[in-house]
């Protein structure tokens, strides 16, 4: 099996990697896509995840979720999923998050900082809620992607959606990850595949985007309307779910 170092000396030795193209760093090529993400005013996307799960540890059965997400910079998002779990929409708007399970027909809201670098922040530190896709939403990933991946690897030119892209990989100790991006003036990641290293069986997620960067998008579709007949639900911090958990420690032990 060759590594990856192999593989690289192989695509070079087979011309698919041309001279000049042989110099080309994998870091820039990335570096340059979220540049590009970070510096558009407003975008959407579709992006379709297949997510390799462990069962039992005995087999991986696969889950598929559609996304649909549309961005304003520098506060709204919007994100609806539909797929084998999850059914959720999702918005952000200038810091009042609101979230609504399809299926329960049920809501939360909470409020963070206004802008979405600090506000997808405050909800993982608060609240402990991450939304899917986060890479493509934050306006600083240029940046991330500089402190957690030192070495990178120019595989070659592929297609994807009849778009021709560059292949880069990137290896880490907990996450090894390749990024299709569009070759030209308009670097959008295609596709992208995880792979957990740190997880049984080592799963992978892979990711397939298509973009619409030129649209208008309509300000209406990131106001939050309560449904007929939902139920609100609390949303509690971090902080609170400890005590609540230390209380109900407490009441345990004076029971017994």
């Amino acid at each position: 099996m060759l590594n990856a170092d192999d593989a690289v000396t192989k695509v070079k030795e087979s011309s698919r990697v041309t001279q000049i193209e042989a110099g080309i760093s994998a870091n820039e090529l990335v570096e340059k896509a979220y540049t590009y993400i970070a510096n558009l005013k407003e975008y959407s996307f579709n992006a379709t995840i297949l997510n390799e799960d462990n069962l039992n540890s005995e087999m991986f059965i696969y889950l598929t979720h559609n996304y649909n997400v549309s961005v304003v910079r520098p506060n709204k998002i919007r994100m609806n999923v539909r797929g084998d779990v999850d059914n959720r929409d999702s918005y952000f708007n200038n810091g009042k998050v609101s979230m609504i399970d399809i299926d329960k027909n049920t809501y939360g809201q909470v409020d963070v900082s206004s802008d979405i670098n600090n506000g997808l922040d405050d909800l993982i530190d608060n609240y402990d809620i991450s939304l899917p896709l986060t890479q493509l939403l934050y306006s600083n990933m240029a940046d991330e992607i500089k402190e957690d991946f030192a070495k990178g690897y120019y595989i070659g030119k592929v297609k994807v959606d009849g778009a021709m892209c560059y292949y880069v990989a990137f290896p880490s100790k907990k996450w090894d990850i390749n990024l299709w991006i569009e070759d030209g003036d308009i670097p959008l990641i295609r596709r992208v595949i995880f792979l957990d290293k740190s997880s049984e069986g080592e799963p992978r997620s892979i990711i397939s985007i298509k973009w619409n960067i030129n649209k208008k998008i309509d300000s209406s579709l990131f106001d939050f309307k309560v449904p007929e007949n939902a139920t609100k639900a609390k949303v509690v911090t971090i902080e609170e779910a400890k005590k609540l958990i230390i209380k109900k420690d407490e009441e345990t032990k004076d029971i017994k």
